[in-house]
């Protein structure tokens, strides 16, 4: 019974990133753009806090995360008007307050499910250009990590990896970040190696350029 208190108080916080707050009077439009990016990143800031102040019980914001997620897996039977609405939001408070606890999982699945949403033409040009599902490249990085593995302990290297695909959302920030095209971008899936010393490391790297070819 706390726990669903807790979540019906964290539904009913008073939604600021509504854009009805008045503006102050801005002349030029970067300055209004400026301001209302500042204001915008001071509201989703408070929020998240907000989140994590309300929450006695960590569960409370683990059961309005999965709450959001399921929300946005079944967004397709909301009017247009919601879908991007509620895609914004997840966009400006969920995703990050996700990435605030940790849980990757949770947060690249919320920001491609919005982005599909918030920028439908961006999101379907990126997907095409992938070629493959999620699934497919999630399972192309194990195959990296399950033959450089070998190759490592041949070299008697002991070492932790970890690996995934980069999701849709993250490479179009990159591509909007370093302003480059789709085409330009090398990493859309990586490996880390983590590795008991300094030695190790460069001998670790040494067989990576021994059986891929740098760029």
């Amino acid at each position: 019974a706390s726990l669903v208190d807790g979540v019906t108080k964290l539904t009913h916080l008073p939604n600021l990133l509504r854009g009805d707050q008045p503006e102050e009077k801005l002349t030029q439009t970067k300055e209004l753009t400026a301001h209302r990016k500042v204001r915008e990143e001071e509201i989703s800031e408070a929020l998240r806090k907000t989140f994590l102040a309300m929450s006695d019980d960590i569960r409370v914001v683990l059961v309005k995360l999965a709450d959001r997620l399921h929300t946005m897996r079944t967004l397709s039977y909301h009017s247009e008007e919601m879908q991007k609405r509620i895609s914004q939001e997840t966009l400006d408070i969920f995703a990050p307050l996700a990435n605030r606890l940790g849980i990757w999982q949770i947060k690249w699945e919320l920001q491609d499910l919005a982005f599909r949403y918030v920028a439908p033409k961006e999101y379907k040009e990126i997907a095409e250009k992938l070629a493959n599902r999620r699934a497919d490249r999630e399972q192309q990085v194990q195959e990296i990590i399950k033959r450089l593995r070998e190759e490592l302990q041949a070299e008697g290297i002991t070492a932790r990896m970890t690996g995934r695909p980069k999701h849709i959302y993250s490479i179009y920030k990159k591509m909007s970040r370093k302003e480059m095209p789709f085409e330009m971008l090398m990493d859309f899936r990586w490996v880390r190696l983590i590795v008991d010393d300094v030695a190790a490391c460069y001998k670790a790297l040494g067989v990576v350029h021994m059986k891929w070819r740098p760029i």
